[in-house]
């Protein structure tokens, strides 16, 4: 690709969309739980909140609902972290070993979130600790700080495999 007869390899635009989709989909996120929150907020309130316009039909729903959409679009987001940072590995290492480690990656967080929720049910005593627990665990699942622990992980594991070979 060519911008003003300058040749851009096509790993920078890659690397480019990368950023680009990071900081989009944080924003969004940061943006839709905000804006839930601020909604039951105001409702504990008894008060009125204007949501944005993407989300104005959660307005229409029940309390109950709307906590338990919560976890839906965690999951959502989990989901959209998670193909971008196969996309990531996929541009950075091409290694079907290394796209099957971050799926496992997502899968463990994930999974480890949902062992801290059943906790939580089976022991109500500890259902509050168990629940902010597993919210920590999906936060990390629903930001960036996976691949910016694999790449690095990653990066050392292509120098052991080939010592001779400098990392970039």
């Amino acid at each position: 690709m060519y911008f003003c007869h300058v040749r851009i390899p096509r790993k920078y635009i890659h690397f480019s969309c990368i950023l680009v989709l990071i900081l989009f989909t944080g924003f969004f996120r940061e943006t839709t739980f905000k804006s839930i929150n601020a909604l039951l907020q105001a409702w504990d309130a008894d008060m009125d909140y204007d949501m944005p316009y993407y989300l104005d039909f959660i307005k229409n729903l029940e309390y109950d609902t709307i906590v338990n959409l919560k976890w839906l679009f965690t999951m959502i987001f989990s989901f959209l972290y998670l193909l971008i940072s196969l996309y990531a590995i996929n541009v950075i290492f091409n290694s079907p070993l290394f796209q099957k480690i971050t799926i496992w990656a997502f899968l463990f967080i994930t999974l480890f979130s949902a062992l801290f929720i059943i906790t939580g049910v089976i022991f109500p005593g500890t259902s509050a600790k168990m629940y902010e627990f597993a919210r920590y665990f999906m936060g990390i699942a629903q930001s960036p700080v996976i691949l910016m622990i694999l790449i690095p992980l990653f990066k050392l594991a292509e120098k052991e495999k080939d010592p001779t070979r400098t990392v970039n």
